[in-house]
């Protein structure tokens, strides 16, 4: 990542390796130029960055459907008291939690 930017003014380039701690919400904020102590505006632009996994496939523990995106007990709050199973298909998933909601 490049960590300067050249003032339009004097061409110095400033070191901007501080400026992008706290950005505003548009990613555009004034400095000052070290050199020539011109204010200009810096535009803040980020590149994507891309990773990768492998797709997983987990069968439902309750309907026995094939899933990519299961409900995990554990890692889903408030995970339904009449779900025995730990691993289920979100359509498994919200089907118990509306029955437990709409039973009390």
């Amino acid at each position: 990542m490049i960590d300067t930017v050249e003032c339009p003014y004097c061409e110095h380039e400033n070191d901007m390796s501080e400026g992008t701690v706290d950005l505003p919400d548009d990613y555009k904020f004034d400095h000052e130029c070290e050199n020539c102590e011109q204010e200009f505006e810096v535009y803040v632009e980020f590149n994507p960055s891309y990773s990768s996994s492998k797709i997983e496939y987990v069968n439902c523990e309750m309907c026995g459907k094939e899933t990519r995106d299961p409900a995990k007990k554990g890692r889903i709050l408030p995970w339904p008291q009449s779900l025995e199973k730990s691993i289920v298909c979100r359509p498994c998933f919200y089907k118990k939690h509306h029955e437990e909601y709409t039973n009390k």
